[in-house]
């Protein structure tokens, strides 16, 4: 059975991928110990796998001091035919870190998941991540708002800050 995802559904972003940010995070910045007095960038490891809470996207996760970076994997075949994706980018900004997501997701008007795709959109939202542990990433996304974009134009006409959380693949 296809599943095809609703643009409003995909782009709760927090997913969201891709930023060109220059000159956010200073050369130099040790990043802030966590509640659990971790290192907030010890857990993100190149390899590790984090799933959406929200979503059930999976995402390949890369961290260090002044980056991070995660792009989607668990894409259905369907959606990669056309070049579908979710990468993120941010910079640290302080005890966080600032960026963008960059998508391409189809959009379907209705809200059934099997409703018609009338479009695919390149999409850039905002996303913030706030913490970084062994057990949980989470942070906040710039999600639309229901009957907050234009499929035809591609454009976001309302949308807000969410929070999400992320767990490890296990």
């Amino acid at each position: 059975m296809k599943r095809f995802w609703k643009l409003q559904i995909n782009v709760v972003l927090i997913t969201a991928i891709f930023i060109q940010l220059s000159g956010c995070a200073r050369k130099g910045d040790q990043p802030n110990a966590t509640a659990e007095g971790k290192n907030p960038s010890a857990s993100a490891q190149p390899k590790d796998i984090w799933i959406s809470e929200t979503t059930g996207k999976e995402y390949h996760v890369t961290a260090n001091n002044d980056t991070f970076h995660a792009e989607w994997v668990n894409i259905s075949p369907d959606s990669s035919a056309h070049g579908a994706y979710i990468r993120t980018e941010c910079k640290r900004q302080g005890a966080k870190w600032v960026g963008t997501s960059a998508s391409f997701l189809p959009c379907s008007a209705g809200k059934d998941p099997k409703s018609k795709i009338e479009n695919w959109c390149h999409l850039e939202t905002k996303i913030e991540i706030e913490s970084i542990t062994a057990d949980r990433i989470s942070g906040r996304g710039e999600a639309i708002k229901s009957g907050g974009f234009d499929c035809a134009k591609c454009k976001i006409v309302d949308s807000e800050m969410k929070d999400f959380f992320w767990s490890p693949k296990r």
